[in-house]
């Protein structure tokens, strides 16, 4: 069976997804691994952040249930434990090592730590346990991806503590310089822990994917989770849980513990009933416990941390990708939106003569392209012989919608997403799109050695904008620039120098010659670079 699966492209997400589809192909399924481009792909600030666990795993969700992808696999600490409407949590496989682990540039171990040395965490469980051993270390928040975090350790920090099973999956084990004992130091519930969701309909994908699920790795976190779910615990608040299965017997202990390490509520229990109804109880019966023993009493159960742009106002066009606007409302951004544009298409005459003669390739960019050429005959957009290529998810739907499905889908870039898919070759490439389109794939599709053959299908026109455009643009910290013709009605209308951040160089070289202070422009022109260059410069 063809699947595929749904992954985000940071280094852990990639290495937990491709241990999956390791093992389905170990089974016989030819296996895909399709990158969702998500806001959790940052640098700068963890998912967490931006408004709890949900945030992780929302995008990769919506791929599988839109049909974009079969399944997807998540760390199951990440995932929220209320259940999801129309996925199916298919296969819970054996758990790696839940340990906490340490990290110091020269391999000292916990007790080695100078007094005083500095610790980076973003956890605010890791810190509260770390305080309750070590109370003379100092906690830092730590943000960023794996490798982002593990260079701090020897650098301005002594160390830095992660989860074990992450630094093993990417390769990275070697740099853990001592273990915490999960039994001692007990770790975020499920983690370690992978869990592989797909459509709740889909009985051959759930067939496929059966054999890989572990029954005592699912109890076990099933257990763990019931905690977390029964105190209604927040993100933020620090609690661990630790169950196993040994003789028979599925032991949990759990904890409770104060934000400076010194209070704490400890909690265990053990059943032999291994089935799923059995781990929930035994994870009812210990958060019973924890409650009765004056867990709320010491921490807030139901904190969060704080979103990384609360505070900030945001001018954005409606014109966004996909996901955007609700993105940045997610991590804290007073979010005003305005239609600066509009597409319309224009007269077909020359794309028609464009088709008419021989081609090879018909390649789309975006769905304002897909719109303009709904009203052209199939046959002569797709002559025998020849392919059609669209860049991304969303255009290829596009095209999908009026029968044209596409041969070849990059991933989202822009042009030069599509010239890296297409590459080298000889032939002549259509190349349909805006009236005063980006130069980059052309130029790019020609020095690969493809005839190219650039026509304007729609032409971009600028909106009349209200006062209450011209008074939010004045009063935002920024304003998202995703196209040259945003910053050109800015300039037409004599719109406020605000801050700028730009999709990508020319939109920045627009918004310049708008007027605009650019103060961030994305490494790549999707909601992702977007989503990183507004925290790296706000958040």
């Amino acid at each position: 069976m063809k699947l595929r699966l749904a992954t985000r492209g940071s280094t852990l997400a990639w290495g937990q997804s491709g241990h999956v589809a390791a093992a389905l192909r170990a089974l016989g399924h030819e296996v895909e691994l399709v990158k969702i481009t998500t806001h959790g792909d940052v640098t700068t600030a963890p998912l967490a952040s931006l408004g709890g666990a949900g945030v992780f795993v929302g995008a990769v969700r919506a791929a599988v249930l839109s049909g974009e992808a079969d399944l997807a696999v998540h760390s199951f600490k990440d995932l929220p434990t209320a259940p999801a409407p129309d996925l199916a949590l298919a296969a819970v496989p054996v758990r790696e090592d839940p340990a906490d682990a340490l990290c110091t540039a020269d391999g000292r171990g916990l007790a080695a730590l100078a007094p005083g040395a500095r610790v980076g965490t973003g956890s605010p469980r890791r810190a509260a346990q770390l305080l309750a051993l070590r109370p003379d270390l100092h906690t830092v928040d730590l943000r960023g991806n794996v490798e982002t975090r593990l260079a701090r350790a020897g650098a301005d920090l002594d160390a830095v503590l992660l989860a074990a099973a992450g630094l093993t999956r990417i390769g990275l084990a070697e740099r853990i310089s001592e273990r915490l004992d999960p039994q001692e130091f007990l770790p975020a519930p499920a983690q370690g822990a992978l869990a592989v969701e797909c459509r709740a309909d889909a009985a051959e994908v759930i067939a496929a994917i059966a054999p890989l699920d572990h029954l005592a790795t699912r109890l076990a976190a099933t257990a763990e989770r019931a905690v977390l779910s029964g105190l209604q615990a927040g993100c933020a608040a620090p609690v661990g849980a630790h169950a196993a299965i040994t003789d028979g017997v599925l032991q949990l202990d759990a904890r409770v513990i104060s934000v400076d390490g010194r209070h704490r509520i400890n909690a265990s229990w053990s059943t032999n009933d291994l089935t799923m109804a059995g781990a929930e109880a035994l994870g009812a019966q210990v958060t019973g416990a924890l409650l009765s023993g004056g867990a709320a009493a010491i921490v807030d159960l139901a904190a969060t941390k704080p979103k990384p742009l609360t505070g900030r106002r945001l001018l954005v066009p409606l014109r966004s990708p996909s996901g955007l606007i609700d993105t940045l409302r997610t991590a804290g951004a007073e979010v005003t939106t305005a239609d600066f544009t509009r597409q319309e298409t224009l007269p077909l005459a020359a794309l028609e003569a464009v088709l008419a003669d021989h081609f090879d390739w018909l390649a789309v960019t975006s769905q304002a392209t897909a719109v303009a050429l709904a009203a052209q005959p199939l046959a002569r957009l797709r002559p025998a012989g020849a392919k059609v290529a669209a860049v991304g998810a969303a255009t290829a739907r596009a095209l999908s919608e009026i029968g044209l499905v596409p041969d070849l889908v990059a991933a989202p870039g822009g042009g030069a997403a599509l010239v890296a898919a297409i590459g080298a070759g000889s032939g002549v490439v259509v190349l349909p799109g805006a009236a005063e389109p980006s130069s980059e794939p052309a130029h790019g599709l020609a020095a690969n050695g493809w005839i190219v053959r650039p026509v304007g299908v729609y032409e971009t026109i600028e909106n009349e904008l209200g006062p209450d455009v011209v008074e939010a643009w004045g009063a935002a910290d920024a304003v998202i620039i995703t196209a040259g013709s945003v910053a050109r009605a800015a300039a037409r209308l004599g719109l406020p120098g605000a801050p700028a951040i730009a999709i990508g160089a020319s939109a920045a070289e627009a918004a310049r010659d708008a007027g605009l202070d650019v103060i961030a422009v994305a490494a790549t022109p999707d909601l992702s670079g977007l989503v990183d260059a507004v925290l790296g410069a706000l958040g």
